[in-house]
């Protein structure tokens, strides 16, 4: 709130490839700092920038396998919206790539105004800043060398043309320039040759674009941004942002928008990159997890401490965390006071909407990944069991809706990510061969189990506590009693959590599968 009471917060990215989780750093910041101007009073807008027209260096996944490989090698240099979409029905390489993510934004809770590069480019907002830079490239090639071993040369100017010949962007270099028009030389890169072509762009039609270190700047003039998140590699001395902020004050007459660096996400231990195919997208998340799971994993920790996600065994846990985090929000769990404001400010950034008045009765993931795998009927009879069943004390729509939600997360986790010893079918019937291998602390196990399952209720955690209790008390490691329950209920000696398991079952079918095995 130093600069004012209104805030432009900025965000953005390259259409280099898939648009996956780890690219949510940007825009998910940038959408929490714009809540949390307006809680204070002020007014405040997020916006999120497609670089499209960046030129495409090297082709991404999935179209650098097979055919597709051979049939993309001729776009590299060129503008990415000038490229062609594997899939007819968007209109160009950008919308491929692009189009996912941005619809499910609204999903996640997030109001951004977006900007196309391109577009700003072809309306001609951007030309009198493209201008001053032109007149200033002397003075802006003074700020770059300072952190450039091999100088810029005595002729540089800011300007990356699209070559009118062969519609590369990334191979021509800007020789001179007057009025509107600058004039290049198509002479190729590191990746990619150029055709030799000579000619003149206009550059406020949108013929070409600043070079990334001007135009970052540019940018921050242009839209008014006041604070923009970034990956930590520009954050480095004498990086895009260290020079962007000197061309701004000293070129185009603003200040640098305050700077929120934050680290990479990194996918089962590697860093998440479109290019090499290591992304996880916003669709997939959906697939597996709510919405504030997402805004919980970008918020629970500082921007410049390094994430890491796994969409197998570990979102269990993860799963866990957050449903602690939201009773810590209700004072359900006895933190410090210190925790629970920390905790709570997080819970809140990772609502969609508004942090619900009251908590709600959630399923417990591990219990929706067992009961998914044995009720028929699909996600809404699942939870109309769990009402059946009293599982839920007096429930609302909410608690409902809730439920099918996280059922549904749970069956498509089931099929896509979960490890093959938590996946099961269920034993019609008890084979005579399984009751011949259980021992006889085995069976009496079983029978007390079988009497307190009859006389108690349980809650899956609680449940899978007292197995440990039962095993104890008839002198028989838990290791043991909880192969039993697998062999009897499975015919394997493992399987998911014991606790949400023999929960996710019929109460009467459970007591009269236990008691025929103790026989």
């Amino acid at each position: 709130m130093k600069r004012g009471k209104r805030h432009i917060i900025a965000s953005g990215i390259s259409i280099s490839g898939h648009i996956h989780i780890g690219h949510c750093n940007d825009v998910f910041i940038a959408d929490g700092i714009r809540r949390a101007v307006e809680e204070l009073g002020g007014e405040a807008q997020a916006i999120w920038y497609a670089d499209d027209y960046d030129p495409m260096r090297r082709i991404p996944w999935p179209l650098n396998e097979g055919d597709l490989a051979e049939e993309y090698k001729q776009y590299l240099g060129m503008p990415y919206l000038n490229i062609p979409s594997p899939d007819p029905k968007y209109k160009n390489f950008v919308d491929y790539f692009s189009n996912p993510f941005i619809e499910s934004l609204d999903d996640f809770g997030i109001k951004v105004k977006i900007y196309s590069g391109a577009e700003i480019y072809k309306s001609g907002r951007m030309a009198s800043l493209i201008r001053k830079a032109l007149e200033q490239a002397s003075e802006i090639r003074a700020i770059l060398n300072r952190y450039r071993d091999k100088p810029l040369p005595e002729n540089w100017l800011p300007f990356d043309v699209i070559c009118e010949n062969c519609g590369r962007i990334a191979t021509t270099r800007a020789i001179s320039w007057h009025g509107d028009y600058v004039k290049y030389r198509c002479e190729g890169c590191d990746y990619v040759a150029g055709c030799g072509h000579e000619g003149e762009a206009d550059y406020t039609r949108g013929d070409g674009k600043l070079t990334w270190r001007v135009e970052w700047p540019a940018r921050w003039k242009l839209l008014k941004v006041t604070c923009e998140p970034f990956g930590k590699d520009h954050a480095v001395v004498g990086g895009s942002y260290d020079t962007g902020k000197l061309i701004a004050k000293k070129v185009f007459g603003c200040d640098a928008p305050y700077p929120v660096p934050y680290e990479w996400v990194s996918l089962k231990g590697r860093r998440m990159s479109s290019s090499r195919g290591v992304v996880f997208t916003l669709p997939q998340w959906l697939s597996i997890a709510e919405p504030e799971l997402l805004r919980y994993f970008i918020f629970r920790s500082k921007p410049m401490k390094a994430k890491e996600f796994d969409p197998g065994l570990p979102l269990l846990d993860f799963y866990d965390e957050y449903d602690r985090t939201e009773q810590v929000y209700f004072k359900k769990v006895r933190v410090t006071l210190h925790k629970r404001k920390q905790l709570g400010r997080i819970y809140e950034l990772s609502q969609v909407k508004r942090a619900p008045r009251k908590q709600p009765q959630r399923v417990p993931f591990r219990f929706a990944a067992a009961l998914g795998q044995i009720t028929e009927g699909g996600d809404k009879r699942a939870a109309d069991i769990l009402i059946k069943r009293k599982f839920f004390i007096k429930p609302t729509a909410l608690d409902r809706k809730l439920a099918v939600q996280r059922l549904a997360c749970a069956r498509s986790w089931v099929s896509q990510h979960a490890p093959e010893r938590l996946r099961f079918t269920l034993l019609e019937t008890l084979p005579g061969e399984v009751k011949q291998v259980l021992t006889q602390k085995q069976k009496q196990g079983l029978k007390r189990l079988a009497a307190d399952l009859s006389s108690r209720d349980f809650t899956p955690v609680g449940l899978h506590n007292h197995i440990y209790a039962v095993s104890e008390g008839v002198g028989l490691g838990a290791a043991e009693l909880f192969k039993a329950i697998y062999l009897v209920l499975l015919g394997r000696d493992s399987g998911p959590r014991a606790g949400s398991l023999i929960s996710a079952l019929d109460k009467k079918f459970v007591v009269s599968r236990f008691e025929e095995a103790a026989l």
